[in-house]
This record gives structure tokens, sequence and C-alpha cells, in this order.
């Protein structure tokens, strides 16, 4: 297994961030439109998205930042797909991976196996396809 690079992973994650402020902005001018404005509620709602979002894709092994980079993230026993369980551990990894200003994410860089804390937290690997 070809371990992915920090590079492509942070494109892959570009993309992804992308769509979820695509979705977040589509909301957001839905919850104007009905004068719901965007407060508490609707920031909640969002948060949930995103968590739905990668649980969902990393519990299927993908985003789909992952799939155009070529990517795709398994077990660190070679499980794939992870499976929702492990996605949503690997969600919570990157909120704990971002709280001191990124080391966690940064950590890949000087990883062996290329992992963020994340990734350890969630025994996972991102590999090249």
């Amino acid at each position: 297994m070809e371990k992915a690079g920090a590079g492509t992973r942070l494109v892959s994650y570009i993309i992804d961030a992308i769509i979820l402020w695509v979705i977040g902005a589509i909301l957001g001018f839905i919850f104007m439109a009905i004068g719901a404005g965007y407060g508490v509620a609707s920031s909640i709602i969002v948060l949930l998205i995103s968590i739905g979002y990668f649980t969902y894709f990393f519990g299927n092994g993908q985003t789909p930042g992952m799939k155009v980079m070529k990517i795709k993230l398994c077990g660190t026993d070679g499980t794939y797909p992870i499976g929702y369980g492990k996605g949503f551990v690997r969600w919570i990894g990157m909120l704990i991976s971002a709280l001191v200003i990124y080391i966690g994410f940064l950590w890949i860089l000087i990883d062996k196996d290329k992992q963020g804390w994340h990734d350890k937290i969630a025994d996972t690997y991102v590999v090249v396809e």
C-alpha cells in the first residue's frame, strides 16, 4: 500500500471544503429567504451536514475530493471500506488534529506512515488507488 502524500491529501480536503462551502451557502440563502437568518439553529444544521458528509464518505472509503485525487481511506489492517463507526471516529480525530494549531495535520509531514493524529486515532491510512 503506497501512502498518499500531504500535498495530495490537502488538495482532496480543499475540494471537500469547497463542496461543503457550496452546500452551506445554498442553505444560508434558503434560511435568509424564509426569514430564518443564519443563527444557532442553522449553524447546527451546517455542522450536522459536515459530520454526516465526512462520516458517510469516510465510512465508504472515499470523499469526493479523495476520488478526484485518486486516493482512498483504509484501515491499518487493510480493511476497505472502514465503515461508518470508524468514519465518525476519524472525523472526531480531525477536530482533535485541528485543536492545537493544526499540529495533528502537520504530523503527516514527519510521520513514517504519513498519518495525521486523526488517522492514528481511527487506525486508518490514506493510500493511493
